[in-house]
């Protein structure tokens, strides 16, 4: 019996340990490695390779209180990046649904070559929101006349921004009706 499986499948976010057995030389970021612990018993833990730098996987993080003594190379498990778009003929994944991820890669990849700017409603507006306003103090001075006609309540904002923000909320609340 292998010991923390549970653990390691929430601490990766994968429903279980992966099929895919790592073929010995290629980088992972992400791997499952069955360790050896002093006791004796086997436990699962979290190993990442990078083969520039690293000559065997890295432990990079076990769930045992144990100290381990040693890990199975052999029994090496990569988690497969699911979401790497270069291309989906080494995902972990049957025909199907290898043939709807690309499906979807391309539409990705479609929307994101429709770049549509958004406009800020704020930029065809005069800098203080109403023609009539030219500055700081004639916005406040609008605003406090207008929530006293209005019977609005509140502080009056102190920055500029937020005093720009307020005259845009009321603008947008009369063009609505």
């Amino acid at each position: 019996m292998i010991y923390f499986e549970q653990d390691v499948c929430k601490y990766l976010n994968i429903p279980s340990v992966p099929k895919r057995v790592w073929d010995g030389k290629s980088s992972f970021k992400r791997g499952v490695v069955v360790t050896t612990t002093e006791t004796g018993a086997q436990a699962y833990a979290v190993c990442t390779f990078d083969n520039g730098i690293d000559e065997k996987p890295r432990v990079v993080k076990v769930f045992s209180t144990e100290i381990f003594s040693e890990c199975n190379m052999d029994d090496v498990r990569v988690v497969p990046e699911y979401m790497d778009v270069d291309g989906v003929d080494g995902w972990d994944l049957d025909e199907q649904s290898k043939k709807a991820a690309e499906s979807l890669i391309e539409e990705v990849e479609e929307m994101q070559g429709t770049n549509v700017e958004t406009e800020n409603p704020m930029d065809s507006l005069p800098e203080w929101v109403f023609p009539e306003i030219h500055n700081r103090e004639e916005a406040v001075a609008w605003l406090k006349r207008y929530s006293r006609g209005n019977r609005k309540k509140g502080k009056i904002p102190t920055t500029d921004e937020n005093i720009k923000l307020r005259l845009y909320a009321i603008y947008s609340e009369i063009k609505k009706k």
